[in-house]
This record gives structure tokens, C-alpha cells and sequence, in this order.
């Protein structure tokens, strides 16, 4: 009888932890990169905040990229997504070489990409 209660009282102790573990993030799939980014203006910067800007994926595959700081520049290339994953390929930036990222959303909303930049979506307001 006493191992029976205790045996249950550590299923119970048990289980009542799992509720607690935090849910891992999980990268976005092609769909949700699609519904979440796309036709979207967004405030992006670097992980570290050194490098900031606007950019926006245009349904048609088109693209453009402002680089507010540290110095002010602009550029237009491509996107698409390829095995899981949003590729950009820019006019200047990076000599136009693409370069492909997996993007996941963390706890406040914003998307984090493999590359380590960070996108928010930017409300329009009145």
C-alpha cells in the first residue's frame, strides 16, 4: 500500500513537472514563412543591435532592404525559400552572393533567423 501511494505520488510529481518544461521552438516551415513575413513591412537588426534596418518580402519574389545604421544605405534583390528555409539574394550587399537562413519565433513574437538577425513585424497605425 505505501509503495502503491508513493509510486503514485511520483507519477503525479512527475507529470506535474513535465507541464512545467518550456515548448523548444521550432523552426518555421515554408507556410508560415509565407504567412508571417511576406507582404509584411518589417524593423530588422542584428542580434547584437549594431546593424538595423527596414526590409520586405514581396509576394512576387522581389525584395528590398534599408540599412539604417551604422551609415544609411539601401538595396533590392530576391527572396524565395528553399528546404525550410527564406534566401536572399541583394544586389550589393554580399556581392549579390544568396544566402539562406531558418527562422524561428521566440517568446516575445519576434522572429529569430539562423544568421542572427531579428525581425518585427511593423504595425501600421494611423
Amino acid at each position: 500500500m505505501i509503495r502503491t501511494l508513493l509510486t503514485s505520488r511520483w507519477r503525479l510529481a512527475l507529470l506535474a513537472g513535465l507541464w512545467t518544461i518550456p515548448a523548444v521552438a521550432a523552426d518555421l516551415t515554408p507556410g508560415e514563412i509565407r504567412d508571417e513575413l511576406v507582404g509584411r513591412s518589417i524593423t530588422w537588426w542584428e542580434d547584437g543591435g549594431w546593424f538595423t534596418g527596414q526590409l520586405m518580402f514581396m509576394p512576387d519574389g522581389r525584395a528590398e532592404i534599408t540599412v539604417d545604421r551604422p551609415s544609411v544605405a539601401g538595396d533590392s534583390g530576391r527572396w524565395t525559400i528553399k528546404g525550410g528555409e527564406i534566401c536572399t539574394e541583394w544586389g550589393d550587399i554580399r556581392s549579390g552572393i544568396e544566402k539562406c537562413y531558418s527562422v524561428r519565433r521566440n517568446a516575445t513574437g519576434q522572429f529569430v533567423t539562423s544568421g542572427g538577425n531579428v525581425f518585427q513585424i511593423r504595425e501600421t497605425g494611423v
